[in-house]
């Protein structure tokens, strides 16, 4: 047997424990079973690589499930590595988190946004204001949350906004939950430790900035 042949034997044959891993987690997430922290740690790797790629996994399992809550695996996340490397490995998952139902939506019909705006009016709003920056629209969108994030990421690649401005506009309307999230999930057993409540209370002036932003960019764009 050559060196090829068995580096990709021993290869596989580390992954299979993460790839039983993904199929029960699939599951879980397709079950619409409400999951806890301690539930996703129980099924994660212990190597740190292998915990980022199942994590990752997971982030793209997320955007198959609306109703699974990201924010529970930027805090798995925070649990499992330091602080820089923990937000590392969140921002490429909800980049993955973006990019799949986005490509979906891309991949459809031409007039898949407009059955998407019938199923969810609220989508109407980004239709009315689609001439403005779509960085601008990305972020905001996300910032705010208007709608759950597969249903704005399918919108946003039915109607062709340039993927660069979507990813990088979606990922930082993202940042104040994801980077809270992380830290919260670092002190989840610290719960009255100061670091605890100041990031929920930043957590929280971010969310409020973000709706008073959204309602001045609602006045300017003239939606009532």
């Amino acid at each position: 047997m050559n060196d090829k042949k068995r580096n990709f034997i021993m290869w596989t044959a580390r992954l299979l424990p993460l790839l039983g891993l993904a199929v029960g987690l699939g599951w879980l997430l397709l079950s619409g079973r409400s999951l806890t922290v301690d539930e996703i740690l129980d099924y994660t790797p212990a190597q740190p690589l292998l915990a980022a790629l199942f994590l990752w996994l997971a982030f793209a399992l997320k955007s198959l499930s609306m109703v699974f809550p990201v924010l529970l695996l930027f805090a798995v996340s925070g649990q499992l590595f330091p602080l820089p490397v923990a937000l590392a490995v969140n921002t490429v998952g909800i980049a993955i988190t973006l990019t799949l139902p986005y490509l979906l939506g891309r991949a459809s019909e031409l007039d898949f946004s407009e059955k998407l705006i019938a199923r969810y009016p609220k989508l109407r709003e980004l239709r009315r204001v689609r001439e403005t920056s779509g960085f601008f629209l990305s972020f905001i969108a996300r910032a705010v949350g208007i709608l759950a994030c597969d249903v704005v990421s399918l919108y946003f690649g039915a109607t062709r906004l340039p993927y660069p401005a979507y990813i990088a506009g979606g990922v930082l309307g993202f940042m104040p939950d994801l980077i809270c999230a992380t830290i919260l999930g670092q002190q989840i057993e610290n719960w009255d430790s100061p670091a605890f409540w100041i990031t929920l209370a930043v957590n929280i002036l971010a969310c409020v900035s973000a709706v008073f932003l959204y309602r001045w960019y609602r006045r300017r764009a003239g939606i009532a």
